[in-house]
């Protein structure tokens, strides 16, 4: 136990978190990040932080559209069946969210018996592959492995298993290959980096500043009255059982607005109730206008209108339908396009594979088709109403 009349603590800074790439001696695989699981990392941000998911997800509304089509129609059927359980939009969808999420993708290809033809594809999830090591003979990496637990893959159960990579030439030797894709990095032979890689730490602070805020409530983490009791320093026991008491007496949501009530011998030993002000509101309404922001700069969306956020100076969505078409037409040119073209040149060359000569295209959303539609019918009707009010 320490002597000291103070207890110091530090809290342990946000770092910035990209990853380091490593080949150690020993192992099969060039491990993800420091600890081989950037990529839960990643993923953990898109469920704990609502702007990110958001973003994402519009993003994903984007890019699947209504869905893949066949330029060819009488070939539209193929898109049915990309394996026994799903079809090609299915498994279209779970790429395109990994390629927006992590900036990469991995689907497992099943060749026919004679190798020349695809019979199935699989969307893998991208945070249980990691690459082999980069081949001086063929300048790729030609193996890839899959745990369905990187953070357990020493034990039997999680051992990873090797699949080759995807090359057409080998499918008579190898029919189970991996095709794991991601944008070229300069300098960069393994793995991909999020797009939005530059506003990771202020995803980060957005995750932290909710759970300050519901430890704020919770747990009084940042406490608006100093109490200190006069009546000497009593032994470790007792002062533990008095601040359980007063913790379970004020602490909480709940227990917000109870009076406060002190017993002292008389008032030279009476308690003093000091208030702490609480940190200036306006910082934190300044620190989460930043930080949304930021993050919506990473995922380059210009107008937070586009999420149906409000923004300051803005009256609602009803009221800013001409910026909000000027944002989603940049948005679709500069982001989504962009997106869809480098997944669709993955699934044209699998759809070739697959036996057919058609090119697939995405059939896109259409903003505002379903208000307009209702906002021309009531015109429609109260046209309707004026004539026969007319002819009464």
């Amino acid at each position: 136990m320490s002597n000291s009349k103070h207890n110091f603590y530090s809290v342990n800074p946000i770092q910035p978190n990209m990853p380091t790439f490593i080949e150690r001696p020993g192992k099969k695989f060039i491990e993800y990040g420091d600890d081989n699981l950037y990529p839960q990392f990643v993923a953990s941000l898109f469920y704990k932080s609502a702007i990110n998911r958001t973003a994402i997800q519009s993003k994903l509304d984007g890019v699947i559209g209504q869905g893949l089509r066949t330029i060819k129609e009488d070939q539209q059927y193929v898109l049915n069946r990309a394996n026994p359980f799903e079809s090609w939009n299915e498994v279209f969808e779970k790429v395109a969210l990994d390629y927006i999420t992590f900036g990469g993708i991995a689907i497992n290809v099943i060749w026919d018996q004679a190798g020349e033809n695809i019979a199935e594809i699989y969307h893998v999830d991208f945070t249980k592959v990691r690459s082999g090591f980069h081949s001086q003979e063929t300048d790729k990496v030609e193996e890839y492995l899959f745990s369905s637990n990187w953070g357990e893959y020493r034990k039997e159960l999680f051992k990873p298993r090797s699949f080759p990579a995807y090359n057409p030439a080998k499918a008579d030797e190898h029919p189970s290959q991996i095709w794991y894709w991601f944008d070229y990095e300069p300098g960069n032979l393994w793995y991909p980096l999020p797009s939005y890689a530059g506003s990771l730490n202020d995803i980060q602070i957005d995750i932290e500043t909710s759970k300050f805020h519901i430890s704020n409530l919770a747990n009084s983490l940042n406490p608006s009255l100093f109490i200190g009791l006069n009546n000497g320093i009593p032994e470790p026991e007792e002062r533990e059982e008095i601040y359980d008491e007063l913790m379970m007496a004020y602490r909480g949501s709940e227990n917000a607005g109870k009076a406060f009530i002190a017993f002292s011998q008389d008032r030279e030993h009476s308690p003093d109730i000091i208030p702490i002000p609480s940190q200036n509101s306006d910082y934190y309404v300044n620190l989460e206008s930043r930080v949304t922001t930021r993050i919506l700069t990473g995922h380059r969306i210009t107008s937070p209108l586009l999420l149906g956020l409000y923004h300051q100076g803005g009256s609602g969505l009803g009221s800013n339908k001409d910026e909000i078409m000027v944002a989603y037409e940049h948005f679709i040119s500069t982001v989504i396009k962009p997106i869809q073209k480098n997944l669709l040149k993955v699934f044209d060359n699998l759809f070739s594979y697959y036996g057919y000569d058609s090119a697939l295209y995405i059939e896109p959303n259409k903003l505002f088709e379903a208000s307009e539609v209702t906002i021309a019918d009531e015109e429609e009707k109260t046209e309707v109403d004026n004539t026969s009010l007319n002819n009464q």
